[in-house]
């Protein structure tokens, strides 16, 4: 057994709960992608998201298989599926290294984690960011622009906002596990975010309901991002790779899905297309404001700090400033 390996192992058997919910979480996303597709205009939204809810619960049982989470992969294609999933099991290795590195060590191990990642280029997203306006300029976008700016308009909102609660999850589990190392102090941290998931699953008021902006790690895993801006820009990738397969999948004019997913999931892995500069990657992230993302994995915050919309920063071609901002 490798280090990666023994490091994954350790990190199921020290932290099963938090290791059981973020396969849950992965799971649900494919049975996600496999309703979309086969009842495609005719999901039964409440119904569907009821049972999304369930698979995700803190103590939910998680099978050694899942069928329907598998069958839902495959429908999307086999590359789509391999890149989603093999980046799903990056997120879980970089989850170990925090839980299981010591800190002077983390760099290290996370350089040898991407390497090994990329060493598929066909499969992998890149390890530099994508700029976002990949979220509002592909033909079957589910965003709207007007003088405002773009604004998103899903057809399922719920299904929408619990996907985008599930990447706040993905992103905050990081935060606990990088800032401490006493195991006490991991789990209550780890506690503050399972809670805050939860919270954020049943229709309360911001910051405990859905993100109304795409989580993003500058805002949500500041820490991986000071640690190793690499694991986080494949991580980001991965996040909004999951905006657009979603939005070509409940487009009503999606002649070709197959076609248009294995487009989509082209681009993205192609590492010169949409490229920007991570000072740019960074900026615009919190342009984006942290409260709309979800709220930090651990402060508080009860209020929006943004002053303007950050969609305005694509409509104006950038131009648009936050007061105090650069």
């Amino acid at each position: 057994m490798d280090d990666a390996a023994r490091r994954i192992a350790s990190f199921k058997s020290e932290w099963p709960d938090l290791y059981a919910r973020v396969i849950a979480v992965e799971r649900a996303h494919g049975v996600l992608y496999g309703a979309l597709l086969r009842d495609r205009g005719k999901v039964k939204e409440s119904d569907l998201y009821g049972l999304l809810t369930r698979r995700v619960k803190a103590g939910a049982p998680v099978a050694s298989a899942d069928p329907e989470a598998d069958a839902g992969y495959a429908l999307l294609g086999t590359r789509a599926a391999e890149v989603i999933r093999r980046t799903q099991a990056f997120h879980r290795e970089v989850l170990s290294i925090f839980a299981g590195v010591a800190p002077s060590d983390r760099a290290r191990a996370l350089d040898e984690a991407v390497e090994r990642y990329l060493s598929r280029p066909e499969v992998s997203l890149p390890d530099v960011p994508k700029d976002m306006t990949i979220l509002y300029d592909h033909p079957y976008t589910s965003f709207v622009t007007d003088e405002a700016g773009p604004r998103r308009k899903q057809p399922y909102p719920n299904l929408s906002g619990f996907l985008w609660a599930t990447h706040w999850f993905q992103l905050a589990a990081l935060e606990p596990l990088e800032l401490a190392t006493d195991p006490d102090e991991r789990r209550q941290g780890l506690t503050v975010v399972a809670d805050r998931f939860g919270r954020k699953l049943s229709a309360g008021k911001p910051p405990d309901a859905f993100p109304t902006e795409l989580p993003l790690a500058p805002c949500i895993a500041p820490g991986l991002v000071t640690i190793h801006l690499r694991a986080a820009a494949i991580l980001d990738n991965l996040n909004m790779l999951h905006a657009v397969l979603t939005d070509v999948l409940v487009h009503p004019k999606v002649g070709n899905v197959r076609a248009a997913l294995d487009g989509a999931t082209a681009q993205f892995t192609d590492r010169t297309s949409r490229v920007v500069a991570v000072d740019d990657w960074i900026q615009m992230a919190l342009r984006h404001s942290i409260f709309a993302q979800g709220g930090p994995a651990l402060g508080t915050m009860t209020q929006s700090e943004r002053n303007n919309n950050g969609h305005l920063q694509h409509a104006a071609g950038g131009r648009a400033t936050m007061r105090g901002m650069p």
